[in-house]
């Protein structure tokens, strides 16, 4: 029997619009696994809250911020490549490369912060490629996620989430602790070494499968267009991925630039206090993911258009220019996006055919990535014409508008097909 074969055969089961499988903790294999990756994430997160705030102190704009946390969306361009290496050759040269990519990146970023003031440009380039191999490393690992856990895809893909997520938590709060020690260079240099664990965690035989030569064979890709056509067949993924463009344009770098200008422009906290609150928002993010990945049970058609419209309705709130409400609005609205976001992958895990998994990962990321661009570019102008707190409104009604088209395809969760 093939890799695919059994994840055929063990997909989980599914009850009418719910899909139900075991705990993946009880597998040693995905203990092993989880630890190596949530030490790299804890690196990223680390990464990605010191280096707007550097970039704050460096140049004082917003622009400047929002282009940095713009080069993750930016990266997805590459995706469905990094798909049809993972579908035709397998995941594990995108694994190992993604990750001293990564290292070689952020190794040239602290030298040339060490030995001066290096241009925005110059750490636009760097960010680029730490966000690029990134994404290689990402799309090797999840595209072998069911084959890797045959027996629990959806919920060791929902965990895995969780644990990114609990790790972005732990990243900002290690810049508040250590920032007045370490100052943002030394904080860049802690990030370093946690590149290294999935290795560690790869030498210790857990990683995904090498594809025999018969393998690779029979599943040499198709044109992408009909991976498209296969990927979006089934309607239930057609729905979360209109959901999740959505929320990357509304949601995406942009509006977390807008919020940490916010809170050092117009609410006068420093970069430490700044930290605490990004990490309080991280739990709440983490604690709506986990409220939806933990369980053993995913009943989609009622909790998306919840979620949506609580996300919706907490951006509209950011408006109010209160600091009790701004921060129960952020809390308030991680908590819902966080929920979204477990419900997103575990449904793409679920219903996503195994052969196309890597292509059709790379073609969603791409349109995906391509919305969150939209956040960095059309949010610094809309703020400078209208005002943070007219953005936000904009930013809420947009949101809002998701809940026509999860009303419209309500019908789509009674299905109960399997997997190709």
């Amino acid at each position: 029997m093939t890799t695919a074969d059994r994840v055929r055969t063990a997909h989980g089961t599914a009850r009418g619009e719910e899909v139900v499988e075991p705990s993946p903790f009880a597998d040693r294999s995905f203990r092993l696994f989880a630890a190596g990756n949530a030490v790299n994430n804890l690196g990223e997160a680390l990464y990605a809250t010191a280096l707007p705030l550097l970039a704050y102190r460096l140049t004082g704009s917003l622009t400047v911020m929002a282009w940095l946390a713009a080069t993750v969306p930016m990266s997805m361009l590459l995706a469905p490549w990094f798909g049809v290496v993972a579908d035709r050759r397998g995941t594990q040269r995108l694994i190992l490369y993604g990750l001293l990519a990564q290292a070689a990146a952020a190794l040239a970023m602290n030298v040339l912060l060490w030995q001066g003031r290096p241009s925005p440009v110059t750490l636009f380039g760097c960010a680029v490629v730490v966000a690029a191999g990134g994404v290689a490393y990402r799309t090797g690992w999840m595209t072998d996620v069911p084959v890797m856990f045959p027996h629990c895809p959806a919920r060791a893909r929902g965990t895995l989430n969780s644990l990114f997520l609990a790790t972005t938590l732990a990243g900002p709060v290690l810049v508040a602790v250590t920032l007045p020690l370490l100052g943002y260079l030394g904080v860049l240099w802690l990030n370093l070494p946690t590149f290294f664990a999935p290795l560690a965690v790869w030498a210790a035989a857990v990683r995904p499968p090498r594809r025999s030569a018969a393998e690779v064979r029979r599943r040499e890709p198709a044109r992408l267009r009909g991976v498209w056509r296969e990927t979006v067949a089934d309607r239930r993924i057609a729905v979360t991925l209109v959901l999740q463009t959505v929320l990357e344009a509304v949601c995406g770098t942009g509006l977390t630039s807008l919020v940490l200008f916010e809170l050092r422009q117009s609410w006068q906290l420093t970069a430490q206090q700044a930290g605490w609150v990004v990490a309080a928002v991280n739990l709440s993010l983490l604690s709506g993911n986990l409220l939806v990945s933990q369980r053993e049970r995913l009943c989609p058609r009622m909790l998306l258009p919840a979620a949506v419209a609580v996300r919706a309705v907490s951006l509209v709130l950011l408006a109010v220019p209160l600091w009790p409400l701004f921060l129960a609005s952020l809390v308030l609205g991680a908590v819902a996006q966080g929920a979204l976001l477990a419900a997103v992958v575990m449904l793409r895990v679920r219903f996503l055919p195994q052969a196309v998994m890597g292509r059709a990962s790379g073609l969603m990321w791409l349109l995906t990535g391509s919305a969150a661009l939209l956040s960095p570019v059309v949010i610094p102008p809309l703020v400078q014409a209208a005002g943070p707190h007219a953005t936000f409104l904009v930013l809420g009604v947009a949101s809002s508008v998701v809940l026509f088209h999860l009303y419209r395809a309500r019908t789509a969760w009674t299905a109960t097909s399997e997997p190709a």
